[in-house]
Parts: C-alpha cells; structure tokens; sequence
C-alpha cells in the first residue's frame, strides 16, 4: 500500500495542478481519514482515491 501512494505521488509530481485532499469521516469508532490525489493529464481530471 505505501509503495502504491508513494508511486501516486511520483506521477502527480509530474503532472499539471496536483492535488492532494483528506477526506475526514467522524463515526462511533472515532476519525478516519481518505486521502485523495487528484491532477490534470492530458487534458483529462484523474482522481486516485485509495
């Protein structure tokens, strides 16, 4: 998983506009977090939600 988000973050660094996001979520079991990537590519939005 982390060589996965490591690569994502290779590949947007080459990209036009990253963007990287948290998503929070506050339910019974506490905070969870969803990071989002996001970046421009070609003229096409590509979002890597993990």
């Amino acid at each position: 998983m982390k060589s996965a988000v490591l690569l994502a973050f290779l590949t947007l660094a080459g990209c036009s506009n990253p963007l990287v996001a948290t998503n929070l979520t506050f339910g019974p079991d506490g905070v969870a977090a969803n990071p989002t990537l996001s970046s421009r590519v070609g003229g096409a939005t590509v979002t890597i939600d993990p």
